[in-house]
């Protein structure tokens, strides 16, 4: 038992331009036994993304510069396996925006840390489903060039 390899704890990337909202938010998910990196905008948020590799991105919506709605576009193109949480101030939030691939769930600002940790472990099972639809849909692309390599000798 002792020679089993330990668990790697899912990642989360803390996306907000508030440090003191960034700073709680990663002490909260810490806390809840989740590894975390943190991100004060959204081309640092993408530049983590490409280095390490995260399960859940909680997002903020409205920031400085590349806001929260880029950042989720840029994650569903590069990255379609990552579940997104969004965080706002707004009490209603757009479908246009809540419908996007990817996108599992928001929460209101000033939220708890109860529904922090059930919106991230909802993003975390729908990680899962996400990986799950990104390796069959590559498996069908394959499948599919395949096909067209193949040339019938009748």
């Amino acid at each position: 038992m002792e020679n089993m390899p330990k668990e790697t704890p899912p990642t989360i990337l803390v996306v907000d331009d508030d440090d003191g909202v960034r700073k709680v938010l990663t002490r909260w998910v810490t806390e809840m036994g989740y590894a975390v990196f943190a991100a004060g905008d959204a081309l640092t948020a993408l530049d983590l993304m490409r280095q390490y590799r995260v399960d859940v991105a909680l997002c903020d919506i409205r920031m400085p510069g590349h806001d929260g709605i880029w950042l989720i576009e840029q994650i569903g193109r590069i990255h379609p396996d990552v579940a997104i949480v969004l965080a706002t101030g707004l009490m209603e939030m757009d479908p246009m925006v809540t419908l996007r691939p990817g996108v599992v769930g928001y929460v209101v600002k000033p939220f708890n840390r109860d529904e922090l940790g059930r919106v991230v472990k909802r993003g975390l099972s729908e990680r899962k489903r996400l990986e799950r639809e990104c390796r069959r849909g590559s498996r069908m692309l394959s499948a599919a060039l395949l096909d067209d390599l193949v040339v019938p000798t009748e």
